[in-house]
């Protein structure tokens, strides 16, 4: 019994022009865009605020500091710049993510499909190697080929309901988005290279 929940989820996709007018899927995607912006937001005030207090706190006189400790300070600060780097890189590539995926929502409407399955021996470095059954469920499974599935904030996290029945927009031989039904958990999708 464990299709029927999945085709009784299926038949609730949207009737509207785009995927986008769903206000589950819009919401699901102002939110990950806000964590991004909230994340990125964050780390850059952590940065700012642990590379300028110690010089500050210096200047006034709050604390006095040695030669030694301002080698060690200057090279914690170095080191929390390259940190701050990596995750400027991947918060940037995060929203370049939602944008491709707010893309693809505003242009294709939302299609059911039975399920999206992780392929089992395969390992894909930027996401999620995933089969979509195009097929209906009592039917023969008619399987994409492997394609990357990743999320825009937690890029190799799969959520395992989509094994029993999930959305799907855009081109099935090429870029489209993958939600679970009612447009939450967007991941883009995209050949596998």
């Amino acid at each position: 019994m464990r299709g029927a929940p999945a085709e009784g989820r299926e038949s609730r996709v949207p009737l509207g022009k785009v995927s986008f007018d769903h206000p589950g899927t819009r919401n699901a995607w102002v939110k990950a865009r806000r964590r991004v912006i909230a994340r990125l937001t964050l780390w850059t005030i952590l940065w700012v605020t642990s590379s300028l207090a110690p010089s500050l706190l210096q200047e006034f006189d709050v604390i006095s500091m040695s030669d030694t400790v301002e080698g060690v300070l200057g090279l914690i600060v170095s080191l929390t710049f390259f940190a701050y780097l990596v995750i400027l890189y991947l918060d940037v590539s995060a929203l370049r993510s939602i944008k491709r995926i707010r893309r693809i929502l505003e242009a294709a409407p939302w299609r059911p499909i039975p399920a999206a399955r992780k392929h089992p021996l395969l390992k894909d470095a930027s996401g999620v190697p995933v089969q979509l059954q195009l097929g209906a469920a009592g039917e023969t499974d008619e399987l994409s080929g492997v394609m990357s599935a990743r999320g825009s904030v937690r890029r190799r996290r799969w959520p395992e309901a989509m094994e029993q029945g999930a959305w799907y927009a855009g081109d099935v031989e090429g870029h489209g988005v993958l939600a679970l039904p009612g447009g939450t958990q967007l991941m883009e999708v995209q050949p596998r290279p």
